[in-house]
């Protein structure tokens, strides 16, 4: 099986190099190429345009920031659509809107091609060591085709509906994972304010109901002032956005999620939009004044 992968970034990168060294045909495109040259030199091929992936292709996997860039991808001169061939398989694994997907995905059935969206989670961690959570929306028969490549990706696979069901389950994710983060920070703030150790109240929150996550990465990030990226604000406000808009779609209400995206626009506002989503915590640490750090 000839597979591609278009979008070698901080998530694509560990997952196209996962499928390379199970000995999988791969051919890789992106806008840069350099980023594409550890894999070129393990083995992996290249191709100048998303339509040049698709003609060499049966299987093509697409990992990329927006739902723009992911039309542009499909649609553009030099896009997939211009390529690919009855009987091919196209899986997204971004995290998108699932409107997009839906659209794909009939504009590619007329050509007797099937869309997957199979988004993912477990972070560049997960990527890296091949462990993450792959949530697939779309054709069961498909998805059970390339069942062996996507455990090459990740350890669990969900089925979870017809295309555009696996972003769905991604942003409700992504909504209640963001919301601990944006509450973590604020408890945070609050109990170093009021005078609590930090390292103190990690173990005693740990132990305690308000465990989660986002709260138990703050040891090697928050804690030593690292916000280096992981998952970036910019991201985590694209994602935001497109589960706000979600929930419009559906008629439910969000207002902690509207919470959670003023909490990213202030982050980004203070100059942090390419920080790990941790840094959600620094315009309020300078507000009130005080520093969550046990350094």
């Amino acid at each position: 099986m000839k597979i591609g992968f278009i979008g070698i970034g901080q998530m694509g990168r560990h997952m196209s190099r996962r499928i390379l060294e199970a000995g999988y045909d791969l051919t890789i495109h992106d806008l840069k190429k350099e980023a594409a040259v550890p894999l070129l030199e393990k083995g992996a091929k290249w191709s100048n345009s998303p339509k040049e992936v698709a003609k060499s292709c049966e299987l093509v996997f697409s990992s990329l920031p927006t739902p723009q860039n992911i039309e542009e991808m499909v649609y553009g001169d030099s896009g997939l659509s211009k390529g690919w061939k009855k009987g091919d398989i196209y899986v997204d694994m971004s995290t998108n809107s699932p409107s997009t997907i839906r659209k794909i995905a009939a504009d590619a059935k007329k050509a007797g091609v099937t869309v997957l969206d199979a988004p993912v989670s477990g972070g560049t961690k997960g990527a890296d060591a091949g462990t993450l959570a792959i949530m697939v929306g779309g054709d069961t028969a498909a998805m059970e085709k390339i069942r062996d490549v996507l455990l090459t990706m990740g350890k669990k696979i969900f089925p979870v509906g017809d295309a555009g069901c696996g972003n769905i389950c991604k942003l409700v994710n992504n909504l209640i994972s963001l919301a601990c983060n944006s509450i973590s920070a604020e408890g945070f703030v609050l109990g170093v304010k009021a005078g609590i150790d930090p390292q103190t109240l990690w173990e005693i929150v740990s132990m305690s109901t308000g465990n989660n996550w986002c709260m138990q990465q703050f040891p090697n990030t928050t804690f030593k002032g690292n916000f280096e990226p992981g998952f970036r604000v910019g991201l985590a406000y694209k994602d935001i956005g497109l589960a706000l808009d979600l929930g419009k779609e559906y008629k439910v209400p969000l207002p902690v999620g509207e919470t959670v995206k003023k909490d990213l626009q202030d982050t980004i506002a203070a100059g942090f939009i390419d920080k790990g989503v941790d840094a959600v915590i620094l315009p309020l640490e300078k507000e009130c004044g005080v520093k969550v750090r046990t350094l």
